[in-house]
């Protein structure tokens, strides 16, 4: 862990908390885009695979000065207070601006902005050979398909909410999938999003058992990657956003809808042109802007402070 990483401060390790806990509560756009941009992506994978077999066992044997020395709980505790809060606090108000059409246009002009910065931020880092190139098309051909996929309705049982729970948070993870929005296509998305609001503890709690498991093995795999293969890994994740931006463009009109779960859902969109462009452009420019100001200031950064979205890559 790099000094800098020491110093993150809980203020800002908290704020990007609630951005993620924020983005991950509306289907199309990724907390781990939030955690990317917020320059703490390296330190995320990082905390999570400090929960390991041998802090576990210090657990339950009762050994908390191990558990102190291997665990970051000086990260993940004000993440999850943030994340958290994000979702206590924004569950129903943010419900309610998604069934407005014009702050849904504003929510996701904003969030369009975000993703088309960290495309750009990241692919800075990226070096663009013939592999990278087409690690990136692939990972956008297939995210662009997954956000396509119609809602269905899903099982309601323990097994089937654990299970939901378990391939949200991978997508959580992964920057440019949403995890709300697998929640939403399993069939799950408004029963997790009822239960939150309804403080039904069984349901949230075997999702967020689901959810623990699934970031838990989800992140070994990605960090091992990163370190691996970090160059084909940043394509791919650049791939991943660009990919699922036909999901978060702000103006579309449903072309075919079905009763689903008790909800009218669409099951086939179409993108259109923007129509009153001013304030969803402002926001969008100001996502963008945000962005690419945040990764000019990582690069300017000692390279051993560097993290993913500022880093050189390697092959």
């Amino acid at each position: 862990m790099s000094e800098r990483q020491h110093r993150l401060k809980p203020v800002r390790v908290i704020l990007t908390g609630f951005a993620m806990g924020t983005a991950d509560l509306v289907p199309g756009v990724s907390g781990g885009t939030v955690a990317l941009v917020g320059g703490i992506y390296d330190r995320l994978l990082s905390a999570i695979n400090s929960i390991n077999r041998m802090s576990l066992a210090a657990l339950f044997t009762g050994r908390w000065g191990l558990v102190r020395s291997e665990v970051d709980f000086g990260f993940i505790v004000p993440l999850a207070i943030g994340l958290l809060a994000a979702i206590v606090s924004l569950a129903e108000p943010l419900g309610r601006l998604l069934e407005s059409e014009d702050g849904r246009v504003l929510l996701f002009s904003f969030f369009f902005g975000l993703v088309v910065g960290s495309v750009i931020a990241v692919g800075r880092n990226v070096r663009w050979v013939l592999r990278s190139t087409l690690l990136a098309g692939g990972a956008a051909i297939g995210a662009f398909f997954v956000v396509q996929l119609a809602p269905v309705t899903g099982p309601s049982g323990l097994v089937a909410l654990f299970a939901a729970g378990f391939v949200a948070a991978c997508a959580m993870v992964l920057p440019g999938i949403s995890g709300s929005f697998i929640l939403l296509i399993i069939g799950q998305y408004e029963r997790v999003l009822g239960a939150v609001r309804d403080r039904d503890l069984v349901v949230v709690g075997t999702v967020a058992v689901g959810a623990v498991v699934g970031v838990l093995t989800f992140a070994r795999l990605l960090q091992f990657v990163l370190v691996r293969f970090r160059n084909g890994t940043l394509a791919v994740l650049s791939g991943f956003m660009a990919g699922s931006l036909w999901k978060i463009w702000p103006w579309r009109e449903c072309l075919e809808e079905q009763v689903i779960a008790g909800e009218q859902r669409c099951l086939v969109e179409s993108l259109q042109a923007p129509e009153a462009i001013a304030a969803p452009l402002a926001l969008a420019v100001a996502g963008l802007v945000l962005v690419i100001a945040f990764s000019l200031w990582e690069r300017r950064q000692p390279r051993s402070e560097v993290t993913l979205a500022g880093s050189e890559s390697t092959a």
